[in-house]
């Protein structure tokens, strides 16, 4: 008879991942605390790329909410893009995957099974998502606004 082991939450290894987190998002997003909205394509993804936008939802002293959504011109039913809601904590500097495809208020540990089927480290795993999708756009994530540049005719110094 096998025993099933409770999944023990690393909370060390969390944080980290949710700091980091912050860091990729201040990298992607620098005028976060200034501008509401920013876009950029992701070229390797499909045939035709796909765009992440980063949108402001709230700001208040110590924390921000935005809006990470993957989305690609042509809609297919068979793919389903990611959209995640994240709160970053500045105090802290942190950056926490509060909502995932709708799904709200993530616990850190889940028994198994469960009626929504999470894995018992569901909590982490977004976080660790977050962290990936922000990493691939930091190394393929490309303007898709023409950048003016001096001296060129057609662009304004």
């Amino acid at each position: 008879m096998t025993q099933n082991r409770r999944y023990i939450p690393n909370l060390v290894a969390d944080m980290a991942e949710c700091d980091s987190n912050y860091i990729r998002l201040l990298r992607l997003f620098p005028s976060l605390m200034e501008t509401d909205f920013i876009e950029f394509g992701i070229e390797g993804t499909t045939d035709d790329g796909a765009v992440v936008s980063i949108t402001i939802n709230e700001r208040c002293p110590f924390t921000t909410m935005l809006t990470v959504r993957v989305s690609n011109e042509e809609d297919k039913p068979w793919v389903r893009w990611p959209v995640l809601e994240v709160r970053l904590y500045h105090d802290v500097k942190s950056a926490e995957v509060v909502s995932f495809q709708r799904h709200r208020n993530f616990r850190y540990r889940y028994q198994t099974p469960n009626r929504h089927m999470y894995q018992p480290d569901e909590k982490s795993q977004i976080n660790r998502f977050l962290g990936e999708l922000l990493t691939f756009c930091i190394e393929r994530g490309r303007s898709l606004d023409l950048v003016p540049l001096p001296g060129l005719h057609g662009y304004a110094d």
